[in-house]
């Protein structure tokens, strides 16, 4: 699925996480980039788990839930002026009580301000979109990122903006019902 946003156009790609997800995204990278993409072509440490691919000219990043991945990807050439975060979250109400603890007060007032399936799905809307915030800027997620407004959209920030890009789970094929965001900046 191609998702266009105002930094360019973001591929999408959603699949079962077992047994191995790691292998389909090798294989999906490795068939758009033209280029065998493998394990050992993924930089990452402890003070940035951010995935990094040094030798493709495009940003890469992933999430899971419940047993599905989303894969999303940039255009080719994309590196440097495109960089993306994604997140699906499986809906569930038992995760409502989180927006008193983690979210703004804003936020939190109006989740509270809602009831059932609007409840949900606006929680799991401002939850997707600080995780994908998260993958796509960095930071500290609970001292910088929770806590953050994310109802605007494009949410400024020091270097520029975020912007969010909001959609179901099932528009790349989730099997359950799922919120899911993609989060790019320049």
């Amino acid at each position: 699925m191609d998702v266009n946003t105002p930094l360019g156009v973001v591929h999408l790609a959603g699949f079962d996480q077992k047994p191995d997800h790691r292998s389909v995204i090798f294989a999906i990278l490795s068939d758009y980039a033209g280029v065998p993409v493998t394990a050992s072509d993924v930089e990452e440490s402890k003070e940035n788990t951010r995935p990094r691919f040094p030798k493709l000219d495009f940003d890469v990043n992933w999430t899971h839930s419940q047993g599905y991945c989303v894969l999303a990807y940039g255009e080719r050439g994309s590196l440097g002026r495109l960089c993306l975060g994604v997140d699906l979250e499986r809906y569930s109400p038992k995760r409502l009580h989180l927006a008193e603890r983690f979210f703004s007060p804003e936020e939190a007032a109006l989740v509270n301000g809602l009831e059932g399936e609007t409840a949900e799905q606006e929680f799991f809307k401002l939850w997707c979109r600080k995780e994908a915030f998260y993958k796509c800027v960095g930071g500290d997620f609970f001292e910088g990122t929770l806590r953050r407004d994310m109802q605007k959209n494009p949410l400024e920030i020091s270097s520029g903006k975020v912007h969010f890009v909001d959609l179901d789970g099932s528009a790349v094929g989730a099997p359950v019902k799922a919120a899911l965001c993609l989060a790019v900046s320049g």
